[in-house]
């Protein structure tokens, strides 16, 4: 009966880690048409002195980049294009997905290995 609460462990960590991680990546196209692209929910701004900055639902409103500084913010962010040195996306990371489905995979492997030993004492 012990194998039974291992599966279902296990298939809850499979669901979580098949949400996807998200990962910034940085566009080479300008930031004028990727903002004309849909589906974009958030942006990394860098600034000309490094600074980074995030615009969640970001839309362009004449030269500037206008959005929210979180994903829940009600206040408005404007951001000018002129200030804008690279811009990023959020995209879903396969390869950091499968690393951490394969390490919770690992995880409960050891953990039901463990638990197995122990069944002797």
């Amino acid at each position: 009966m012990r194998a039974v609460p291992g599966r279902m462990a296990a298939m809850m960590a499979l669901a979580l880690a098949g949400t996807g991680c998200r990962a910034w990546h940085v566009e080479s196209v300008p930031p004028k048409e990727l903002l004309r692209q849909p589906g974009v929910e958030a942006v990394r701004v860098t600034r000309f002195d490094k600074s980074k900055v995030e615009i969640w639902d970001p839309t362009l409103q004449g030269d500037s980049i206008v959005g929210h500084p979180t994903e829940r913010a009600i206040a408005r962010l404007v951001m000018p294009l002129a200030q804008v040195e690279t811009i990023a996306i959020r995209k879903k990371s396969v390869g950091r997905t499968l690393l951490i489905g394969f390490g919770i995979i690992g995880a409960i492997t050891v953990y039901a290995l463990l638990q197995e030993l122990n069944q002797g004492y």
